[in-house]
């Protein structure tokens, strides 16, 4: 492997002393760490806080500028008055200068003029739904783009790699590792901020950033159901409230709305907030809780949060959107997220969910294990390296299929349940009737699989029953691409 001497890393978010702030920071500290282990100086420019002042060294080699005078607040970080642009500009080049690769972490960086020719640019994408991402991605190019799953590349391939004059480049899945040191159960550890648990107490954990897309809604709505449906047991709603709820007033809000979404829900004994806990604090969550509850229709691209659970041996309930849906891990009990009525009983509800959650044991051994050769921290630090170093195999950029014959496929942001389709970019469901059908029952029409999905032609739809209008509708609603 080729050696690094001089990496330069960028993170739009704040890297704060001792706090981590998500999903996507405990990811970056491993590759931090994993980049300084291969012995490479490593500087971090990221957004100011009053908290990082000034910088600070995260580890031996690892140094965190916050030189980016940006808002350091999704989805707005660039949000700021031009001259704050403008001297983030001057502080920042001359880091660039110094460094032989540039790793643009989680990237929504435009400046990239200030990158001088002839560095390696290599960055990752941990979601494509927020505005700063899909500038990034369709704007700007890099040597290689690293993403968490096979459903964020199928994602990124049918968009950015279908955009006529674009080229995307190699992308290369790299799953989020799971810290199995850090993440294990812990019996008879109660968190930090938290009373001491009853007999008779049933534990929900809802351990998410505060967007109303994670789920707060319905995590409430499972407390209320639960209270209903088990009038014996105590349920409580753990809430860990953000760093950035003394600073930030949309944060505060968040948390506000919560208040009163439990108030009129009759739920309000039952929910809890507790301090933003650190990574280990959070595993002894995880053991504490009973149920982990990720269900809201965010456009997951991994989820963390879910793995994590695992690890500690805590069952998880999760709406079928994003990445979630490839997630075959035992313990996971998902649902169609608000699935309209109508459609096959056999997809389990919500309500069937909670109760297979409840109702059985995880083998946390066999759990581990598969976490352990799918989800290693170690790989995804050696793939990460290999990635920035430029040594990783099979990084080549897709080329298209020779073929003449026009065929399409369900956008690997959809799922078909007859007669509806759900579409991760909308958030919700609409009829399609005959081409729902079509996409649900119609597997035996398959001519080969690409993207996840399998292809059909025209032809082949309308022997179906589907008519040329409803595929041409579909591919309008981004329900169906051309393959």
């Amino acid at each position: 492997m080729p050696m690094l001497e001089r990496v330069a890393v960028v993170s739009i978010a704040p890297i704060l002393p001792g706090v981590v702030h998500g999903g996507s920071q405990r990811i970056l500290d491993g590759v931090l760490r994993g980049l300084a282990d291969a012995g490479a100086e490593v500087r971090v420019v990221c957004s100011w806080r009053p908290e990082n002042d000034g910088g600070f060294e995260l580890a031996p080699n690892i140094n965190i500028e916050p030189l980016l005078r940006l808002s350091g607040y999704f989805p707005d970080p660039w949000e700021v008055p031009p001259y704050q642009i403008l001297q983030s500009a001057e502080s920042i080049a001359p880091v660039f200068e110094w460094a032989e690769t540039v790793y643009l972490h989680a990237d929504t960086f435009y400046l990239r003029n200030l990158i001088p020719e002839g560095r390696r640019v290599v960055r990752s994408f941990h979601d494509f739904h927020y505005e700063t991402a899909l500038i990034s991605a369709f704007g700007f190019d890099a040597d290689i783009t690293i993403v968490p799953s096979d459903y964020l590349k199928r994602c990124i391939d049918a968009t950015v790699g279908a955009t006529p004059g674009r080229s995307v480049g190699p992308v290369v899945v790299v799953p989020n590792g799971i810290d199995l040191q850090t993440y294990r159960l812990r019996p008879g550890v109660t968190p930090r901020g938290v009373r001491e648990r009853a007999e008779s107490d049933l534990v929900l954990l809802w351990p998410h950033r505060p967007d109303p897309r994670k789920g707060i809604v319905e995590a409430i709505e499972i407390t209320g159901e639960l209270v209903r449906m088990m009038p014996d047991r105590n349920v409580r709603l753990l809430v860990p409230r953000h760093v950035d709820a003394t600073s930030s007033t949309e944060t505060r809000e968040f948390y506000d709305n919560a208040i009163q979404l439990a108030t009129a829900g009759g739920v309000m004994d039952c929910l809890e907030f507790t301090p933003w806990w650190s990574d280990d604090e959070t595993a002894g969550a995880y053991s504490f809780a009973d149920v982990t509850l990720c269900p809201g229709n965010f456009i997951e691209s991994f989820c963390l949060v879910a793995y994590e659970s695992l690890a500690c041996g805590t069952p998880v309930i999760a709406a079928r959107v994003g990445a979630l849906r490839d997630m075959r891990i035992p313990g996971v009990y998902t649902f169609d997220w608000n699935l309209p009525g109508g459609a096959p009983i056999e997809y389990l509800p919500l309500n069937g969910a909670l109760i297979s959650a409840l109702g059985n044991d995880i083998d946390t051994d066999a759990v581990r294990t598969i976490l352990k050769e799918d989800f290693s921290f170690e790989e995804m630090q050696r793939g990460y390296l290999a990635a920035i170093t430029g040594d990783m195999p099979g990084a080549q950029e897709p080329s298209p299929e020779s073929t003449s014959t026009v065929r399409f496929t369900i956008a690997p942001w959809c799922m078909a349940r007859s007669p509806w389709v759900y579409n991760d970019y909308e958030y919700g469901w609409t009829r399609r009737d005959k081409l729902a059908e079509f996409l649900t029952i119609g597997g035996h029409h398959v001519l080969g699989r690409r993207a996840g999905g399998r292809c059909f032609t025209l032809e082949v739809a309308m022997e179906f029953g589907v008519t040329p209008e409803q595929v041409k509708q579909g591919l309008k609603d981004g329900v169906i691409i051309r393959v």
